[in-house]
């Protein structure tokens, strides 16, 4: 086990090191000048604004100041943030909770409702409790987040009256945007459990767990279902690092002050070290959450143990 957390663990650092290389250098396309976005149509001499461009080091190579992102990264400096000149970490902390609960949030409903709705399915295949449930994962997988967002709003803050029209930091305002971010997700849980669940129903274990007396629902639960969970595990593990980036939508939508909202303003606004430290920490619990995934499907499957 050890050596399996010891080995991912040493596969993330080439990963860190791209994605800090490929954003640092997409963000140094897109136009725009970070020191006018930061004085705004305040008016400032060239000399102010090459002092300007010296203190925040734009004036260097770009392989210095990716030098300079990546040492200071190391020791977990991010940096300053161009528009606030706050720490990037503290900045990132801000928003983080926010955020890391709507993601939290959104996993344990898909995983609850997607794995309810995939057993209904496959212990009722070919009835209309199958299709209903099938019916519900499509419109889950089919409807954009955005345009479900602004539906829940409308129906269920502006009409019923039931939930707060924005976020903010409430429990009663996470539920929307949970429904909103996860129900993609749920979607897929569904269909995966109900192919994975009734391929192994057909097994000649479950045949003789039927044999000996136990009830469908005994065998279902106990025995198929372990098994067919193994490819949701997977999923879920990927699904944690989408919702933290599918969050940048679905906080927009509910006005919620996440890392997604932090990530937007700091793309309008060219806040180069934001935007950067922003991308790291996705990327750390997107490895992180794959990690965990690994450690949880050896203990799910001794057959991972022994590979």
């Amino acid at each position: 086990m050890l050596a399996l957390v010891l080995k991912r663990f040493l596969q993330t650092i080439p990963v860190l090191i791209a994605v800090s290389m490929i954003v640092f250098a997409v963000l140094h396309l897109i136009p725009g000048d970070p020191v006018r976005l930061m004085v705004g149509d305040v008016p400032i001499s060239p000399e102010v604004y090459e002092q300007l461009r010296h203190q925040l080091g734009l004036d260097q190579p770009l392989i210095v100041q990716y030098g300079h992102f990546l040492m200071n990264a190391v020791t977990g400096d991010l940096g300053e943030s161009i528009t606030t000149r706050r720490p990037v970490v503290d900045v990132i902390a801000t928003s983080l909770v926010p955020t890391m609960q709507l993601a939290l949030a959104a996993v344990v409903f898909s995983t609850i409702v997607g794995i309810a709705l995939g057993t209904i399915a496959a212990m009722k295949a070919g009835t209309v409790w199958d299709l209903v449930a099938m019916l519900v994962s499509l419109i889950g997988i089919s409807a954009p987040s955005f345009w479900l967002g602004l539906i829940l709003i409308y129906v269920f803050s502006v009409e019923l009256g039931w939930f707060p029209v924005t976020s903010g930091t409430s429990p009663a305002g996470l539920v929307l945007p949970t429904i909103s971010l996860g129900l993609f997700a749920v979607g897929i849980n569904a269909r995966l459990v109900r192919g994975s669940l009734v391929e192994v129903m057909r097994s000649d274990y479950i045949v003789t767990a039927k044999a000996k007396g136990l009830t469908h629902r005994t065998v279902v639960i106990r025995h198929g279902l372990k098994n067919a969970l193994l490819p949701v595990v997977t999923m879920t593990g990927l699904q944690l690092g989408l919702f933290l980036g599918g969050a940048v939508v679905t906080e927009t939508v509910f006005a919620r002050p996440g890392l997604g909202k932090t990530l937007l303003d700091a793309i309008l606004k060219k806040d180069i070290p934001v935007v950067q430290g922003v991308f790291m920490v996705m990327v750390v619990f997107y490895v992180v959450a794959q990690l965990i995934v690994d450690l949880i499907y050896s203990l799910l499957d001794p057959r991972v143990r022994i590979g």
